[in-house]
């Protein structure tokens, strides 16, 4: 396939994960890695301006240092990088950092994010699945290297989202030695005679080695029976749509991509 952009997001130089995976794919690929830096602001304190003025202008000289602190870590680590790396900053809030991830996220056929675990990464994390049109890779965070789509699991609904995120999936799926798609709980009435057969033989033609697999989730969520299955075969890497609107739109998020999004503990490949 041609050469790949991969935006790396990060919050902290200690998103080791995002950093390994950003390598693996570049060279893989013989992409180019662009680093971001979400630098966290200090939130304004609401209250009496009197008492909160200059405890509020001590809490941003505090972040700020910080911030630089961590991006000169930030851009350490990805100078270690085996690829052509650029390295960006950017401050954010939690009011912003949706919007912030989102554009960046609109210059990259990749982006790559460690599971969202305080406001302004979750925030970022809706903002490029939402805003850009580009898929996600989120990483748990103890993930330290390994394979990525030798054997990939496909959450299947027949939605667009899903659709997108199959396409979106296409280089992974190329290279996969093992492809299950995996519906959970489907009603034929809304997927069809045998929910999932058309789009397994879709990958079939196209040279997948795939199989399909109709879920009963025999009373557990739908992530807890896609997580459960994951496990079973082994998977090293999850594609799902994502699910729902983005905060600034009626936020609506998808129960199962939410769920997904914080707990999986494989590699998830996202599209909206």
């Amino acid at each position: 396939m041609t050469s790949m952009d991969i935006l790396a997001v990060v919050a902290s130089p200690e998103q080791e994960s995002v950093f390994l995976a950003a390598e693996a794919l570049a060279k893989r690929w013989k992409g180019r890695v662009s680093v971001l830096y979400l630098a966290r602001e200090a939130e304004p304190i609401t209250g009496d301006p009197f008492y909160t003025a200059s405890l509020w202008a001590e809490l941003v000289k505090e972040a700020r240092v910080t911030a630089q602190k961590e991006f000169a870590a930030v851009r350490a680590r990805a100078e270690r990088i085996d690829a052509s790396v650029e390295v960006r900053s950017e401050p954010v809030y939690i009011s912003t950092a949706e919007d912030v991830a989102g554009r960046h996220a609109l210059h990259a056929d990749l982006a790559i994010m460690q599971t969202p675990k305080a406001d302004h990464e979750e925030r970022a994390f809706e903002g490029a699945l939402f805003r850009s049109g580009r898929p996600v890779l989120l990483l748990p965070p103890d993930w330290r290297g390994g394979a990525i789509g030798k054997h990939v699991l496909v959450a299947w609904k027949a939605k667009r989202e899903a659709a997108r995120a199959l396409a979106d999936a296409a280089p992974f799926l190329a290279g996969s030695e093992h492809t299950v798609v995996a519906t959970v709980d489907a009603q034929p009435e809304g997927d069809g005679a045998r929910p999932g057969q058309g789009v397994t033989m879709h990958l079939a033609r196209k040279g997948v080695k795939v199989e399909l697999r109709n879920i009963d989730g025999l009373g557990r969520t739908a992530e807890a029976a896609l997580i459960d299955e994951a496990k079973t075969i082994g998977a090293d890497l999850l594609v799902m749509g994502g699910y729902g609107h983005s905060r600034l739109r009626e936020f609506v998020f998808g129960g199962v991509t939410r769920a997904i999004s914080r707990a999986c503990p494989i590699p998830v490949l996202m599209s909206h």
